[in-house]
């Protein structure tokens, strides 16, 4: 799994075949192991995020 946690500005993420939505500071995303993130930042606002990945990944 990964967690995303918008610090500040908008997240813009399309997950899988899914279509881009838009998520603002605060705002925390559980994403399932296996998916595919489209991760962007569509706004003039500088974005920050911290992404947690568990368990650690195998390196």
């Amino acid at each position: 799994n990964v967690y995303m946690t918008v610090v500040r500005g908008t997240l813009s993420i399309g997950l899988g075949e899914q279509e881009i939505h838009e998520y603002s500071n605060g705002t925390l995303l559980k994403i399932p192991f296996n998916i595919k993130m489209n991760v962007k930042n569509l706004h003039d606002d500088t974005l920050e995020l911290i992404v947690v990945k568990a368990p650690a990944p195998i390196i």
